[in-house]
């Protein structure tokens, strides 16, 4: 039998290892900065744990850390008046209930065509870490080159990704099935 606290600490690392890209793709939609993305992330989820939440948001933990990561972004940018923060964003989040088979259709070829016209180092960079969940350090062992090259690959490819495409769209296209 496993104790609580190993199977609930078990329970975080699948937590971070499912959803650590994504909450850092939104992250960074709000602070323009990859680091500064990964530190509210890591944040996100240390508070997670210390607060014991994990045990009172079992049902939902991926809303839970989408909204704390979202929320904790636009907190950072408030501090720190890294750029002037305006609700537009806020209105323009949709749900995926709320667009169309064939809308959502058409966003995905989009999206692709987009991916398509990254260098082949941002695209293969952001494969592996958002569709194959890779770490970076994993990642740069793979194409020979080091960590922050490849945080440099991935932060233009999200840089494009969000000029093309509206926030609320990007977020339901990477997400997770």
């Amino acid at each position: 039998m496993i104790s609580k606290p190993i199977q609930a600490e078990k329970e975080l690392k699948e937590l971070m290892n499912k959803y650590y890209s994504q909450l850092c793709v939104v992250s960074v939609q709000y602070t323009d900065s990859l680091e500064i993305a990964e530190d509210i992330v890591q944040d996100v989820f240390l508070r997670f744990w210390e607060d014991n939440k994990l045990l009172s948001v079992e049902t939902n933990s991926k809303a839970y850390l989408f909204r704390s990561v979202r929320n904790a972004s636009i907190d950072y940018i408030r501090k720190n008046n890294y750029r002037v923060f305006t609700d537009i964003e806020e209105a323009n989040l949709i749900s995926e209930e709320e667009i169309s088979e064939e809308e959502l259709s058409l966003q995905y070829e989009r999206l692709y065509r987009i991916i398509s016209q990254l260098s082949p180092q941002e695209r293969a960079v952001l494969n592996a870490i958002v569709v194959e969940n890779k770490r970076y350090k994993e990642v740069a062992e793979e194409m020979n080159i080091s960590v922050n090259t490849v945080k440099t690959y991935f932060a233009r490819a999200l840089r494009t990704l969000r000029k093309e495409l509206p926030l609320s769209i990007l977020l339901i296209l990477l997400s997770p099935k």
